[in-house]
């Protein structure tokens, strides 16, 4: 059976967490947002690495032709079924025939759906209106505990609050490492300038508007870095997940990667900050929230294993 997917929206893509050759040969550089990918399989029982639905600005409508447990994770879309509101970081179970429709929301970009089982495509992995998205039923222990829980009500009482990921995504100050042949005039405008999204270029490039930065480009021909931040025509250009072209823009500095997913929750209108740092702040940042991250996780697995014993009594 299959997830029909009833109306595409404006650009939904059966995503992997890393890089990956799709069956019509195009590279698929991995979720843009890494964190969402695997909250949301998290939250289902999956491993972190099955595929996801990774839907951008207008979500897809999705029809569900067998029951289903489905999480999503990323932006703050509240979606719609059967007259009942479905909120991210949370697990429900919807039925055959349900339809799941989002409601925009003016924060967050990007929203990751993840189904109990994993999934997979033939094909093509960018939807259109009409494809089906197979369901494989790779259902484990916890699977069919979960769907033996949710039977009798179709969501858990719980889920992860908006306000454990305050800093993680609704932060606008975003880390850049400096470089060392870099002028201090150049970071001095980033730290000091509130830029402005002026348009991304799907899954490539944020484009900013703001105080001009004064660095001219160079005759080095420097190779698309996911998270390097550039400078085209005095304005910062930020490389996403599928910035992979060379260019001769100035390569200014780095955003770690532990910032990335809150970079790819930037729409068009949205505020960015830059606070410069060094390579060692860098890595203490990533240790740092690779913990948090696994605390996290563990109090999902927690969280669950509790619901499931106290449906038992």
């Amino acid at each position: 059976m299959s997830l029909i997917i009833q109306d595409s929206g404006l650009f939904s893509i059966v995503q992997s967490l890393n890089e990956q050759p799709s069956p019509e040969g195009q590279e698929l550089k991995g979720a843009c947002d890494r964190l969402a990918h695997q909250l949301a399989n998290q939250l289902v029982g999956n491993k972190k690495d099955e595929l996801t639905i990774e839907m951008t600005v207008k979500p897809a409508i999705i029809k569900f032709t067998e029951p289903t447990i489905i999480a999503f994770s990323g932006a703050e879309f509240t979606g719609r079924c059967n007259n009942q509101e479905v909120l991210p970081n949370r697990i429900y179970l919807f039925d055959r025939g349900d339809v799941l429709k989002f409601v925009d929301t003016p924060r967050g970009n990007r929203v990751y759906i993840a189904v109990a089982g994993g999934i997979k495509v033939e094909g093509s992995n960018i939807l259109k209106s009409g494809d089906e998205v197979i369901m494989c039923r790779d259902y484990t222990f916890q699977h069919d505990e979960l769907f033996n829980m949710l039977r009798n009500k179709n969501m858990v009482s719980w889920g992860v609050d908006t306000y454990s990921l305050v800093e993680i995504y609704l932060s606008d100050l975003f880390h850049v490492v400096r470089r060392p042949d870099i002028s201090d005039e150049v970071y001095d405008t980033l730290e000091s300038t509130e830029f402005t999204v002026s348009k991304e270029k799907n899954r490539v490039s944020l484009h900013l508007e703001g105080k001009e930065l004064e660095a001219d480009p160079s005759n080095i021909t420097h190779p698309g870095i996911k998270g390097g931040v550039y400078v085209a025509a005095g304005k910062p250009v930020l490389a996403l997940n599928d910035f992979d072209q060379p260019t001769t823009a100035e390569h200014v500095g780095t955003i770690p990667s532990y910032h990335m997913h809150k970079l790819s929750q930037k729409r068009r209108g949205s505020k960015v900050k830059f606070k410069v740092i060094d390579c060692d702040d860098a890595h203490a940042n990533l240790y740092a929230q690779n913990l948090w991250v696994k605390s996290l996780f563990k109090a999902i697995d927690y969280r669950l294993s509790k619901e499931l014993v106290k449906e038992k009594m």
